[in-house]
């Protein structure tokens, strides 16, 4: 080897033609290591350099031989010209392209750039031309194309002398282009039977059967289908052409409206609904659905049809592509219907949600009921949600009616909060002397205290809110401020009325609780306790029953001495609830007699065991 690696050059010699050379003499003028398609950096092997001076001996025999033959950039051998060729067959089907595959497709001069058009290549038009020849319906056999030369075929071997796995290569792309069907023994295969072509063994394609014309351009149908997805049905006629931007443009199309349907046939099987009410029956349901997925199973089927010259084989009739425009018009108009229930829905939640906020029986009830079946009977009626004017009008009758709850809520809101007015006099009466005395009086026992926490309970309840605005209501149906919901709080009169009547009624409370403890000090049963207290006490005390009014500073002396004079009183609660379960206790109807009767055992059972002198009845 070493001997060889050293030697090599000078130790042979080459004969050819009867001329007989050293080895490298016939190379004299070229560059081996270019001729070889060597790196500068790598070595020169044996059979590298034989195949080189090979090449250059028989390179004008063999341009004599097959002058229109293919260069190829890549080395193909008798060894990897099947793998090569398959290559080249997976890339014509679509799939990533090796750099193997793109030499021979470029030396079969079907590439222009990236984009596969056979019809730049002259091996290409020298198969068209024997295949237009032939009369309608008529095929060429193999034993046309490919001919035996001494045991080896060759496709036109005087002139292009390629081999049948070229042949092969070349007969892909007319078909990937429209322009041939390729028949196998038991399989035919056409522009839109690539992907199985390229799946098939090289071998067995060599042996191919024959080679037809397929059918002529069906063109109604094109056209129907164009038209089908609203692109101009010229534009089939540049399909025809061989012209691929229009098939992108179906496809483009085809993809789009395939995702539309998808997203309606959900929407169907979910049910549209509107303002509480499905629209659509179930019967109709079904037949939508059935539309719905025939169209979608149609338009996914012409996905296959990539190119021109599968559209060439495109399988389906005028009259069947036109037979889905119901399928999508049903599209269209579930799709309308969806975009006019997104559009009016916010409303229409607006005032169901205002529905709920209001009081039962309200005349904005009514006019709300009556415009909803208007609305709802009209929406679910194709021919009339379909007219123009349908959602202009029907936006108008669900604004107004949205108006005139602004201003009824506002009105509400107003009546049953306190405003900017009427905050400071309640926060005023809150902190009122008068209240502060009731407070302190509250803790003698014998004082109806439940009184004073259901006024003070009142008078918390009175809210404020002065900061509601139409913009505020516009947004949202319930006040943001206050949370203000009609239909929750019992009818009352205004809240700034209320407010007057507090006032009024606290001046009743301290002079009820003033009467109280006046009455009950001058009843015989505590007079004794009087002469109980202590001086200063009893001087408080007489000063409050001659004066018959509370003292101004109402300290906690006054309070203790209350306390202790009225101490042997026994307070006796009475519950509005109690008194008049027992009132009715044995039915009603009753006699007056009857109801006295009941109402002293009440007494009696409330103070059995208590001196009547001392016990006190309060009403709470």
């Amino acid at each position: 080897m070493q001997w060889l690696r050293e030697n090599m050059i000078t130790a042979f010699e080459v004969t050819y033609q009867g001329r007989t050379k050293p080895l490298v003499d016939w190379a004299k003028g070229k560059s081996i290591r270019e001729l070889s398609g060597i790196a500068p950096n790598e070595r020169i092997n044996f059979r590298d350099l034989i195949n080189t001076i090979a090449g250059i001996c028989f390179g004008a025999y063999f341009q004599d031989q097959a002058p229109e033959y293919p260069c190829f950039s890549v080395l193909i051998t008798g060894a990897n010209r099947a793998q090569a060729a398959q290559d080249a067959l997976r890339a014509i089907a679509g799939q990533k392209p090796t750099k193997q595959a793109t030499a021979v497709l470029d030396a079969l001069e079907l590439l222009d750039g990236d984009r596969l058009d056979p019809y730049r290549s002259k091996y290409a038009q020298h198969i068209l031309d024997i295949a237009k020849k032939k009369g309608p319906g008529q095929v060429v056999n193999r034993s046309e194309l490919i001919q035996d030369i001494l045991g080896v075929e060759y496709l036109a071997p005087q002139t292009l002398r390629l081999e049948p796995e070229w042949a092969v290569v070349v007969l892909a792309a007319l078909v990937y282009s429209g322009e041939l069907v390729l028949a196998i023994p038991g399989k035919k295969f056409d522009a839109t039977g690539l992907p199985q072509l390229a799946g098939t063994g090289v071998e067995e394609l060599t042996q191919f059967k024959h080679i037809e014309r397929p059918k002529d351009w069906n063109l109604p149908a094109l056209k129907a289908l164009f038209e089908l997805l609203r692109l101009t049905p010229g534009m089939a006629q540049l399909v025809t052409q061989g012209k691929e931007e229009p098939v992108h443009e179906l496809q483009k199309a085809i993809t789009s409206t395939v995702e539309r349907l998808v997203l309606v046939h959900q929407s169907v099987q979910k049910g549209l609904s509107f303002w509480g009410r499905s629209l659509l029956a179930e019967s109709e349901v079904q037949k939508l659905r059935s539309q719905l997925n025939e169209t979608k199973t149609f338009l996914e089927s012409i996905q296959a049809y990539t190119s021109p010259g599968k559209l060439k084989n495109f399988r389906y009739e005028a009259q069947e592509v036109s037979g889905h425009r119901d399928g999508l018009q049903a599209l269209e108009e579930i799709d309308s219907l969806q975009k006019l229930v997104t559009g009016l829905g916010v409303m229409a939640a607006y005032l169901s949600t205002a529905e709920a906020v209001l009081p039962g029986g309200h005349e904005w009830m009514d006019k709300m009921k009556a415009v909803r079946e208007d609305v709802l009977g009209q929406i679910g009626d194709p021919a009339k949600r379909g007219a123009a004017a349908f959602r202009q009008e029907t936006q108008r009758k669900l604004s107004d009616l949205k108006k005139a709850y602004l201003q009824v809520y506002l009105g509400l809101h107003t009546k049953a909060r306190l405003g900017v007015n009427e905050d400071k006099p309640k926060a005023r009466l809150m902190g009122d002397e008068r209240l502060k005395v009731l407070q302190k009086l509250s803790t003698i026992d014998l004082m109806p205290r439940q009184h004073l926490t259901d006024y003070q309970n009142r008078l918390a309840g009175l809210k404020s809110c002065f900061a509601l605005t139409e913009p505020d209501l516009d947004a949202s149906p319930v006040c943001p401020h206050c949370n203000y919901k009609p239909a929750a709080e019992p009818p009352a009169a205004p809240a700034s009325s209320v407010l007057d009547g507090l006032d009024e009624e606290l001046d009743k409370l301290v002079e009820n609780w003033t009467q109280t403890l006046l009455t009950n000090l001058e009843d015989p049963t505590t007079r004794a306790n009087l002469d109980l207290l202590k001086p200063e006490p009893r001087k408080l005390v007489d000063g409050f029953i001659k004066k018959r009014s509370l003292p101004d500073d109402l300290d906690q002396d006054f309070i203790h001495a209350l306390k202790e004079v009225l101490s042997g009183l026994l307070k006796v609660s009475v519950k509005t609830a109690d008194l008049r379960a027992a009132l009715l206790s044995g039915g009603s109807p009753v006699t007056p007699a009857e109801m006295k009767k009941r109402f002293e055992e009440y007494l009696e059972q409330l103070t059995k065991g208590k001196e009547p002198g001392k016990v006190r009845i309060v009403l709470e």
